[in-house]
């Protein structure tokens, strides 16, 4: 099963890194750059999603009016630090972080079918988790990155917001990976604000910008 995708920020980290503390941390961190290209707030479906006991549907929508897809691009990922053989990498274990929340893969009872008053039910989520990660994730869901810094990875991924996240304005939202030593840095740039992704993510960024 395909699944959508990353690690939070650590203030000051990397601007310290003159200090003996922070360089012996990077040694055995592994730094995954990104960019927040997008927030989503329907997503239509190339092809119509079969389901149990329903019509096939053809479009998600947030539980919650003011819900999203925040759409993220792995930009690259350092795995240079000196104590780092490597590093296993698997988007299911990507988090945004808001406050004390955190967000990551697709759970039952949390997204309107079709804009009816019908929500996922547990046997339906990993299809609808699937089709939604074929309309806006590219790149692979796990991959193994052996000791290296490798750039331009323009892998691109989504994690659900079914809910309005309390005084959040639009701005680059923080991501964190579980399970690993690992620190997450935006580019900084605003995500779009985008109506429908529609088939094969159109309309939504794919690149790091620099």
């Amino acid at each position: 099963m395909r699944k959508l995708i990353t690690v939070a920020l650590v203030p000051g980290l990397l601007t310290a890194a003159g200090c003996t503390s922070v360089d012996t941390g990077l040694r055995n961190t592994v730094v995954l750059h990104y960019q927040h290209v997008a927030n989503v707030h329907r997503i239509d479906f190339s092809t119509p999603v079969a389901l149990p006991r329903r019509a096939p549907v053809r479009a998600v929508l947030p539980l919650d009016s003011h819900g999203f897809w925040a759409v993220f691009v792995l930009c690259g990922l350092d795995v240079t630090g000196a104590n780092l053989p490597g590093f296993y990498f698997d988007a299911d274990r990507l988090r945004v972080a808001y406050g004390e929340r955190r967000y990551g893969p697709l759970h039952p009872y949390t997204v309107v079918l079709d804009g009816t008053t019908d929500v996922n039910s547990r046997f339906d989520t990993p299809a609808l988790a699937d089709a939604i990660a074929a309309e806006l994730q590219r790149g692979p869901s796990t991959q193994v990155f052996r000791h290296g810094y490798y750039g331009n990875l323009d892998y691109r991924f989504a994690i659900y917001i079914p809910r309005a996240l309390p005084d959040y304005a639009g701005e680059q939202l923080s991501l964190r990976y579980e399970g690993a030593r690992t620190l997450a840095l935006g580019n900084g740039y605003p995500p779009a604000d985008v109506a429908v992704a529609g088939p094969d993510g159109a309309g939504v960024g794919a690149h790091c910008l620099p």
